[in-house]
C-alpha cells in the first residue's frame, strides 16, 4: 500500500514490480504538467487522479493487480479501514505534509503491519521504518513543519529533484528488498547532500 503518490512512489513503483502481487495506490491530488519533470508518468495523464495516472503505469509495465483510491484522508481510522480492507503485507508512507504521516505512522502502529517512510528536502533523503520515524509532536511544531513542507513542494517540483527521487527510490528498495529477503531485516538510510554535491549515504541497522 503505498500512501502518497508523488514523485518518490512514481520512482519506486517501477522497482518493486517484481516482487508485488497487487498494489494499493493512495491519493488525493491530480496530476499538474510540471509533475512530468520529475515523475516517471505515462503521457497524456495532466489534470487526472495520481492514483489513476500510476495505474496506468503499471498496467503498462506489469501484470500486478491494481487497486486505486482516490481519498483525501483526514483520520487515522480511515488508513486503518483501508488496512483492514486491503490485507497489505507492507506500507509505503510517502505523504508530502505532516499531518497525514503523523496519521500514517499511527495507523501502522494499530494495525501493526509494517510500514517504511521515506521523503526527501533540497538536501537530505530519509528512508526509516515507522517504530524510529521521528515526527513533530505538537501543533507549534507540526506548524513550523508544515511551513517548511510547504516551501520543499514548491522546490520539488524543478527538474533537478528527478535525481533526489531516483536516488531515494533506490534507497528504499534496497531497505524493501532486504526485508523481503532476510526475516524482516530493517535497514534505514539517511544521505545529506552536500553543497558541493557530494552525497553521504549512511545505513542504519534498526
Amino acid at each position: 500500500m503505498l500512501l502518497g503518490c508523488g514523485f518518490l512512489s512514481s520512482h519506486l513503483l517501477t522497482h518493486l514490480i517484481p516482487h508485488v502481487e497487487q498494489f494499493i495506490l493512495v491519493d488525493r491530488e491530480k496530476i499538474e504538467s510540471v509533475n512530468y519533470d520529475n515523475y516517471i508518468l505515462p503521457k497524456h495523464q495532466a489534470n487526472k487522479r495520481k492514483v489513476t495516472a500510476m495505474t496506468s503505469l503499471l498496467q503498462m509495465l506489469a501484470e500486478c493487480r491494481t487497486t486505486p483510491v482516490h481519498m483525501n484522508i483526514q483520520d487515522e481510522m480511515e488508513i486503518v479501514d483501508l488496512i483492514s480492507e486491503h490485507g497489505p503485507d507492507l506500507i509505503i508512507v510517502a505523504f508530502d505534509n505532516i499531518q497525514a504521516r503523523l496519521l500514517a505512522k499511527k495507523a501502522a502502529s494499530r494495525t501493526s503491519v509494517p510500514a517504511i517512510h521515506l521523503g526527501v528536502t533540497e538536501n537530505y533523503i530519509y528512508v526509516d521504518w515507522n517504530d524510529w520515524v521521528m515526527l513533530p509532536d505538537s501543533e507549534e511544531r507540526i506548524e513550523a513543519a508544515e511551513k517548511e513542507m510547504a516551501s520543499i513542494r514548491d522546490v520539488c517540483t524543478r527538474l533537478e529533484f528527478r535525481g533526489l527521487g531516483a536516488l531515494a527510490a533506490g534507497a528504499a528498495y534496497h531497505s524493501i528488498v532486504n526485508w523481503i529477503n532476510d526475516n524482516n531485516k530493517r535497514l534505514a538510510f539517511m544521505i545529506p547532500i552536500d553543497e558541493d554535491g557530494t552525497i553521504t549515504i549512511t545505513t542504519l541497522k534498526r
